[in-house]
């Protein structure tokens, strides 16, 4: 056998060539098939109306139109598809409807899943195209829009019920804030039963549903709601509180709003207009509502006078607490003053109707109304009396106030009175009754003999005080003491405590306006506003005081010695301890003191520091426009000097009243008065250590103080006193 060679793996170079030439024709073919091939499809595509067109009323053997709008379809959200990527089946020549069915679960299984586990499942299988056609249509399918046509189809009374509600006729207007059926129900896909907790509508979630809007402040600003937190409040109420613990039976949203069919509150036709409030809380409350609509608001309601009290009037709207609660109106201490007083104090209300006015003020002035203010609970209110739902005018013979019923209804509380009670009128008006034009009199009779009684009794004691006082004052006069305060000096302190007591009594009247002692200068205010003129005054002499002491104690030689003497050191500091010692009982005497003691040193320092601060924030108070319009952050700058100027002045005024009045006015040894501030010379029992400057300005005693007596601050002189 001979050997067979191997064949190349390579053509020779001319038959590659003639090889690939042949080719060419069937690569050429490839080439217009790949870039040509979507527009073969698309003529493919169709093709397919040709029998499925508007215009062929082909129908399937079950009767079914089968036929295609392609103008509608290319509007639709299919547009960019064609007939074979839904229906596969339909691409081989011959199809039958079985071949050439679509899933719509092909692209939106996710959908199906979703409404699996809906309230629409009902509507039939997810998975089934014939359940998306519900309500998505067949090939002329729409885009579902937030909007109400889609559910119409199913649920044409409630979207009736919408359209005409205060919701439904804002959609209408254009107005894109409003909800529609899918932003209270959520997507269509995953709506679910009002019965079911997950649901956006359940009982216990409808409140965060309708929140969403009407909890919203800004929503709340644009479209000014009468209230701008409806849901937090009535989650505070019983309602509220009610669901929150599981009873669904309590009211929600819907209950008293409606679902649909919402109105506003000014429409006669919707649950809350005034005169249908009452019928709408009957529903859950329909003994009560049967006991109000014979009452006299519940008929004056119903006749249409709708200022007459009606369940949201007395209990409030969304916030309804227990009467129990101390917080409601109708709670047995606040029903007076809050509930009935709101139109049976009314003046102008009153008299439109041509009822009494003195009801409320008589009410007041009376053992009960006292009693009642001072915080008693058990004292009678005006429910007590007239009734709670029941309330009828004092003639109707079912009415707790008619004079045949009065024994009883006061006998619940004073059971001895029996029928006594029937003999007068409660509410004492003076120009109507006997009885009140005595109390009249009466009233008159003590408004002038009080004022001439009290006022000779004052002049009295005035003349009596004058007369030992200049005795006393002419007595220190003469008394050989120290002399403590030069003139300058009691200037000063004068000008220093009539500023300082005038912006005490300018600045708290500002901050507690209805304070008795500030009514006279509130009442001034209405005509020339008076007190901050006084209060800037105050304060422009208090800074100029203090400029005058400060160059007086640089300037003269006298305040010189003044500051070296109020410069604290260590031995104040053994000074308060040999005091304290002294007042527990463990030393037989008073430490002796040098011209200012620790306590004076005290009260001056602490008076340079607050006087400094009082300026500088005061002062920057009174330029508050100023500083709006320059500094950065004003509104911060305000804030904190306003802070620091109100806590300064309450702690200002309070170390006068505890320690500077007790040194001036309570110490046992200088009763009832200090006269330094006015002679200049401390007290004779003082005995003070003498430098020489002093013993050149005037005597010194020449004995030791008595045992037990106290070498008392002399508080009364310099302006660190006052």
């Amino acid at each position: 056998m001979g050997t067979r060679t191997q064949e190349p793996l390579t053509e020779p170079p001319d038959f590659a060539y003639r090889n690939l030439h042949s080719r060419l024709p069937v690569l050429f073919l490839c080439l217009f098939a790949a870039c040509f091939l979507p527009r073969v499809q698309a003529q493919q595509s169709s093709d397919c109306l040709t029998c499925h067109g508007s215009s062929t009323g082909l129908k399937n053997a079950a009767g079914k139109d089968i036929t295609i709008n392609p103008s509608r379809h290319m509007r639709g959200p299919h547009a960019s598809l064609r007939c074979v990527d839904c229906h596969a089946g339909a691409a081989a020549e011959t199809h039958t409807a079985k071949t050439a069915s679509a899933s719509c679960v092909t692209c939106h299984a996710d959908a199906a899943t979703a409404l699996a586990g809906s309230a629409h499942e009902a509507l039939g299988d997810p998975n089934s195209s014939e359940t998306c056609i519900v309500c998505h249509g067949t090939a002329n399918v729409q885009k579902a829009v937030a909007g109400t046509q889609f559910c119409a189809g199913c649920h044409a009374t409630e979207v009736g019920q919408y359209q005409a509600s205060v919701h439904g006729r804002a959609r209408i207007h254009g107005n894109g804030d409003v909800p529609t059926c899918q932003s209270c129900h959520g997507s269509s896909h995953t709506v679910l039963s009002a019965s079911d907790p997950r649901s956006p509508v359940s009982k216990q979630r409808l409140p965060d549903t309708c929140g969403s809007c009407h909890s919203d402040p800004k929503l709340a600003a644009k479209y000014m709601f009468a209230e701008v937190r409806p849901v937090d409040a009535w989650r505070q109420g019983v309602h509220g509180r009610a669901i929150a613990q599981g009873n669904f039976n309590a009211a929600s949203c819907s209950d008293c709003h409606g679902a649909h069919d919402i109105l506003s509150a000014s429409d006669p036709r919707s649950k809350i207009w005034k005169q249908n409030v009452a019928a709408t809380c009957g529903r859950c409350h329909a003994a009560v509502y049967q006991t109000y609509a014979s009452s006299i608001h519940g008929q004056a309601v119903a006749r249409g006078v709708l200022q007459a009290a009606t369940c949201t009037d007395c209990h409030s709207e969304h916030k309804i607490l227990a009467p129990g609660n101390p917080g409601s109106p109708v709670y047995m201490a606040n029903v007076s003053q809050e509930a009935c007083s709101r139109c049976h104090a009314d003046t102008q209300l009153m008299a439109g109707f041509n009822l009494p006015q003195d009801r409320v003020p008589t009410y007041e002035d009376s053992y009960h109304g006292l009693a009642a203010r001072e915080g008693r609970q058990t004292v009678a209110n005006c429910a007590s009396c007239h009734g709670v739902h029941n309330i009828y005018p004092s003639s109707d013979p079912r009415s707790t106030v008619n004079r045949a019923n009065l024994g009883r209804t006061c006998g619940q509380c004073h059971a001895d009175a029996g029928s006594r009670f029937a003999i007068g009128p409660v509410h004492v008006l003076a120009s109507t009754t006997p009885g009140g034009r005595v109390l009249a009199f009466v009233k008159l009779f003590y408004f002038i003999v009080i004022p001439v009684t009290l006022g000779l009794m004052f002049l009295h004691n005035f003349l009596d005080w004058r007369r030992k006082a200049v005795a006393v004052l002419a007595q220190y006069r003469r008394a050989p003491g120290q002399l403590r305060l030069s003139r300058d000096e009691r200037i000063q302190h004068a000008l220093l405590l009539s500023s300082f007591i005038v912006l005490v009594i300018t600045g708290f009247a500002l901050k507690f306006p209805h304070a008795f002692w500030v009514v006279p200068i509130v009442r001034w205010e209405h005509h020339v506003p008076i007190r901050g003129w006084v209060h800037r005054i105050a304060g422009v002499v208090l800074i100029g005081t203090s400029v005058w002491h400060i160059l007086y104690l640089f300037a003269k030689r006298a305040g010189r010695r003044w500051l070296r003497d109020m410069v604290p050191d260590l031995r104040d500091a053994k000074e308060v301890v040999e005091t304290v010692e002294f007042n527990l009982g463990q030393r037989d005497s008073l430490p002796t003191s040098r011209r200012f003691n620790y306590a004076e040193k005290a009260e001056y320092w602490a008076l340079v520091w607050g006087t400094i601060v009082m300026a500088i924030t005061g002062v920057l108070l009174w330029l508050n426009d100023w500083i709006l319009a320059h500094l950065p952050h004003p509104a911060a700058i305000l804030a904190v000097s306003t802070a620091i100027h109100f806590y300064e002045a309450i702690l200002a005024t309070l170390a006068i009243v505890i320690w500077h009045f007790y040194a001036v006015f309570f110490d046992p040894d200088i009763y009832p008065i200090k006269w330094t501030f006015l002679t200049g010379r401390a007290p004779e029992h003082e005995h003070r250590e003498l430098d020489e400057a002093q013993s050149s300005a005037g005597p010194s005693p020449s004995s030791d103080p008595p045992p037990g007596s106290t070498s008392g601050a002399s508080s009364s002189g310099p302006p660190s006193q006052a």
